[in-house]
């Protein structure tokens, strides 16, 4: 049995690609955006209520995330938040 098959999809780790600079600080801009797009619907109560603790754990991951250098592993975890978020406030 192939071993991809055979994890779920939360064991699945993704490796580092080579680090494409222009596509990273693109990805960056538009999280940046999104999260200030999600802050503004949340404070006009378009985002569910009970997200609010997970909105406010990924914001934090978010602003973390936006302070690190550029690295292939930023670019995985911007990725990785970026899908959060949209789960999140998938207006």
């Amino acid at each position: 049995m192939d071993t991809l098959q055979s994890t779920t999809r939360s064991e699945v780790h993704l490796e580092p690609a080579p680090l494409q600079e222009g596509d990273l600080k693109s990805e960056l801009l538009s999280l940046d955006r999104l999260l200030g797009d999600t802050r503004a619907r949340y404070r006009q109560r378009k985002t569910k209520f009970a997200s609010s603790q997970e909105l406010i754990d990924v914001d934090l991951e978010i602003r973390d995330a936006l302070k690190r250098p550029l690295s292939p592993e930023l670019q995985l975890d911007v990725r990785r938040l970026t899908a959060r978020l949209r789960a999140l406030d998938p207006h």
